[in-house]
């Protein structure tokens, strides 16, 4: 029985990655694609950027309070269902209403993904693996944001924006099957051993299916002070950065103000190749993040470390803005800024250690509302700095000077952060 659940997980977990592959390329495709559409349809490119981060945060929570009181499987199928839905949506639109409408039907089944692929892992694997695996899903997460650049461009470019949200549906409704036929809450649903049995170390208080009201499941988050809060807006903070550069305005600015011609590529594949390098930092430093953790002995002291450096490149981008006009200088730039952010990616851990198995849902999902909405918030912002039609240099300067007080706020508050270094988890507050 032992063999069968230790086997049996990593099916799991590979539905799993390609689920959470679609919600992060997708997160990241705006930068390849945004244009594209809204030149064809007709919008405010940044407006269908940011949606997907508005939608995402509002349903964190009750996806998280709803996962941990009937289990994860159910809602991965039918957000699976419901990202199908909305891909075709879009592929359909005519006018820009109808391709925001698409797009927020699909961001609410993108929204309903992660929480629930972390409630199965809790229960797939143990404790101690659960940021070597979140590290998995993260790393995924960035071979899509890879992907998500320069190929995406170019495929878009030979097949059309139509043709490949029609690709994209094919391929979630596929995976809907998958999960559907092959994804389980826990063990015991294929008649298998669970985890605590194997590794009797892993029991708890508290069980993951143990059922706490969602009032004191949100209470014990909630006033848990520095050790949910301080990590949360940290990543808060960092994603607003990131997908503000990576996921909207990064390639335009490389586009519109240096046009560059590296390789005999255009103005716009040369943009998207340096957000490539950015995601191939981040790729590293997520694969690589719990293992630098547990040889330092404190997620705090890397994350903190990393924030430094994330810091030192956004200085690096506000400062030298419109100054250096060389190619392999800004994909070292943008190297850096992919891999200092990745670090980030053990604030989840880190926040998570502190709760118990039975609100792990309902702690991942207040964490996700927290770093979405810094992701659309610093977006929207831009809406008013940078002039989408005719953008400039000092547009870019200003919002780059935001973004950098930003990360100087992120700083701070992962310094604040406190470790779980006693193993102990909070009390659910009653």
């Amino acid at each position: 029985m032992s063999e069968k659940t230790l086997k049996y997980r990593w099916i799991i977990l590979i539905i799993l990655l390609a689920a959470y592959f679609l919600v992060y390329f997708q997160r990241n495709l705006p930068g390849a694609i945004d244009r594209t559409i809204v030149d064809d349809i007709g919008g405010i490119a940044t407006l269908w950027s940011a949606i997907y981060f508005y939608v995402y945060a509002a349903l964190q929570l009750p996806v998280g309070l709803t996962v941990d009181r009937i289990g994860p499987r159910k809602i991965l199928s039918v957000a699976l269902v419901v990202v199908t839905i909305g891909t075709f949506i879009i592929s359909l639109a005519n006018t820009d209403i109808e391709l925001y409408f698409g797009k927020i039907v699909m961001s609410c089944g993108m929204a309903c993904i992660y929480v629930p692929l972390t409630k199965v892992l809790v229960s797939w694997f143990t404790k101690k693996d659960f940021a070597k695996m979140n590290g998995y899903v993260i790393a995924t997460g960035n071979l899509a944001g890879i992907i998500a650049t320069a190929p995406a461009f170019m495929l878009i470019d030979s097949i059309g924006w139509r043709g490949f949200f029609v690709m994209f549906g094919i391929i979630s409704a596929i995976l809907a099957v998958l999960c559907i036929t092959f994804v389980r809450n826990r063990p015991k649903d294929i008649g298998a051993r669970e985890i605590p049995d194997i590794y009797p170390e892993e029991r708890e208080k508290h069980g993951t299916y143990t059922k706490v009201s969602p009032k004191n499941g949100i209470l014990t988050i909630a006033k848990s002070g520095r050790v949910f809060w301080m990590p949360a807006l940290a990543y808060f903070f960092i994603f607003g950065a990131m997908m503000l550069f990576q996921g909207r305005w990064g390639s335009a600015y490389f586009k519109n103000i240096y046009v560059f011609d590296t390789f005999g590529f255009s103005a716009a594949l040369c943009g998207t190749l340096l957000i490539m390098f950015l995601a191939t930092g981040k790729l590293i430093s997520t694969a690589m993040a719990s293992r630098v953790a547990e040889r330092i002995g404190s997620k705090r002291k890397v994350i903190f470390t990393a924030n430094l450096g994330f810091l030192a490149v956004w200085g690096t981008i506000w400062l030298l803005a419109g100054e250096v006009s060389i190619f392999w200088f800004w994909a070292g730039v943008c190297f850096m800024f992919g891999f200092c952010s990745g670090f980030m990616s053990l604030g989840f851990a880190q926040a998570k250690e502190w709760f118990s198995g039975a609100i792990s849902g309902t702690a991942i999902a207040m964490y996700n509302t927290m770093i979405f909405l810094g992701g659309g918030i610093l977006q929207t912002i831009s809406i008013f700095v940078i002039n989408e039609k005719a953008s400039v240099l000092s547009e870019f300067q200003l919002m780059w000077a935001i973004a950098f007080i930003w990360v100087v706020m992120a700083c701070i508050v992962s310094y604040l952060s406190i470790d779980n270094k006693t193993g102990k988890v909070k009390e659910i507050r009653t």
